[in-house]
C-alpha cells in the first residue's frame, strides 16, 4: 500500500512538472506575436518600431537556409531538411518587422510554410518542392529589393 502512494504521488509530480514545463514554453510565442500586431496598427507606428539591425545578413541567411535544404532533400537527408526548412521559417519570422509591404511580407512567410509543410509531410517530392523554392526565390529577389529600398537608421 506504501509503495503504491509512492508511485502515485511521483506520477503525479511527474504530471505536474511536465504541465509546468509545457505551460511556460507556450509563453514565448505568444510574446513574440504581440508586437507584431502592434506593427499592422499603421504605417507611422511600424516606423517608429522598425528594428535598427541590417536586415540583408538575414537574407543571406534564409537563402543558405533554402539551399542547404534543397541539397539534404535531395540527398534524402530528411531531418536535416526539416531542421533546414524551420531555420528558414524563423529567419522570414525575424525579417517581417523590417518590411512595410503587407501583400509581400505574406507572401514570404506563406511560401516559407509551404516549404516547411512540404518537407514535413515525410514524403518529400523533389519536383514539387523545386517550384516551391523557385517561388521562394522570386519572392526573396522582391524582399531584397523592397529591403534595399527602405532606410533602416
Amino acid at each position: 500500500m506504501k509503495k503504491q502512494k509512492i508511485a502515485i504521488g511521483a506520477f503525479a509530480i511527474v504530471i505536474v512538472m511536465s504541465l509546468a514545463a509545457g505551460c511556460g514554453s507556450n509563453d514565448k510565442p505568444a510574446a513574440t506575436q504581440q508586437p507584431a500586431a502592434q506593427q499592422n496598427s499603421g504605417h507611422d507606428m511600424s516606423m517608429m518600431n522598425m528594428p535598427k539591425e541590417d536586415p540583408m545578413p538575414m537574407m543571406k541567411d534564409m537563402d543558405k537556409a533554402l539551399q542547404d535544404m534543397v541539397k539534404q532533400v535531395k540527398a534524402g537527408q530528411t531531418m536535416d531538411a526539416q531542421r533546414n526548412a524551420a531555420q528558414l521559417v524563423s529567419t522570414t519570422d525575424k525579417v517581417m518587422p523590417h518590411m512595410m509591404d503587407d501583400s509581400l511580407k505574406g507572401q514570404l512567410r506563406k511560401a516559407a510554410a509551404d516549404i516547411k509543410d512540404s518537407v514535413n509531410s515525410g514524403k518529400t517530392d523533389p519536383s514539387a518542392l523545386e517550384g516551391k523554392v523557385k517561388a521562394m526565390q522570386d519572392i526573396m529577389k522582391q524582399t531584397t529589393t523592397h529591403l534595399q529600398s527602405m532606410s533602416h537608421n
